[in-house]
């Protein structure tokens, strides 16, 4: 009977393993927890960690699109893929802003 389990566990997490979003779940798990060693500042030696932070969030990203909704460059994906670039620019742009006003605000 314990056998009978074992064998349909392993055979549950080897067809997990083989699907491609178990691989982008692990690379975004990979990355989510560096974003947090960066966070912080476990790196110590990594100066302008604000930049390698919005890396890390762009790779997120692009492993979110990539291998969980399985969005590619095709020509029916195109009004998609460039809705989300217009809005993650107007994102960026407001957060970014909103970065640098409270950085040069002198409380």
């Amino acid at each position: 009977m314990f056998t009978k389990t074992k064998d349909n566990f392993m055979k549950k997490i080897m067809f997990f393993i083989k699907k491609k979003f178990f691989f982008g779940f692990l690379l975004s798990s990979f990355f989510a927890g560096i974003y947090c060693f960066v966070l912080t500042k476990f790196f110590s030696s990594y100066y302008h960690y604000k930049h390698f932070c919005f890396l890390l969030v762009s790779a997120q990203v692009f492993f979110y699109f990539r291998y969980f909704l399985g969005m590619r460059f095709l020509k029916k994906n195109i009004f998609i893929i460039s809705s989300l670039i217009f809005m993650s620019i107007i994102i960026s742009i407001i957060t970014i802003g909103s970065l640098w006003i409270f950085d040069h605000l002198n409380h």
